[in-house]
């Protein structure tokens, strides 16, 4: 059972993540052959089933979080197991993002999905040993947070928005300064 004070973050996170749900399920009916058809790139359907996968993570276990009398440890640990599954079946697309040349992207998308299921059993033990820990309940809930950004920034990439936040142009610095520190030292 959950303390009363977080009761207002799981009854709007409920209904946040649904709402998501919906809108992802609309964006990829319309054209449904672009993320799961024969010739759909494999980082579309990756981060549709990221995206989806995440938000339905949020949801049931913000859901679980308002059913009086239910502990959420043991929920938060069950729910992120098959969570984690699907991250990890996300390496069976290996081979496709290299020939894509999003092999960089893909490996960040599986390690992000990989550590917020993760600390999201564990931090379910924790709960599951000591219900009353408010202090794991908080970190639940920020782990929470984590799969939401996880979900909503792979739903943004799928339907198609450019790279142009602050961790894109970080990307583009990293890379602008190992070319130039390569080309350096092939002078030398």
């Amino acid at each position: 059972m959950t303390p009363p004070e977080y009761q207002p973050f799981f009854t709007a996170s409920t209904a946040s993540s649904a709402a998501l749900i919906g809108l992802l399920f609309v964006a990829v009916s319309i054209a449904p052959e672009r993320i799961f058809g024969a010739q759909a790139e494999a980082s579309r359907q990756a981060g549709a089933l990221s995206a989806f996968t995440a938000l339905v993570n949020v949801f049931f276990i913000s859901f679980v979080g308002l059913i009086p009398s239910v502990p959420i440890g043991p929920a938060a640990t069950f729910i992120s197991v098959p969570a984690a599954l699907q991250t990890l079946a996300l390496l069976l697309l290996l081979p496709s993002w290299r020939a894509e040349g999003t092999l960089r992207r893909g490996i960040v998308l599986f390690l992000g999905g990989a550590a917020v299921y993760s600390l999201e059993a564990a931090v379910g033990i924790q709960l599951w040993r000591s219900p009353s820990n408010t202090g794991s309940l908080t970190a639940l809930l920020e782990i929470l947070l984590g799969a939401y950004a996880i979900g909503l920034g792979r739903a943004w990439e799928l339907l198609g928005a450019p790279r142009t936040g602050v961790i894109s142009q970080l990307v583009v610095l990293v890379r602008a300064t190992v070319t130039w520190a390569r080309r350096g030292r092939s002078k030398a």
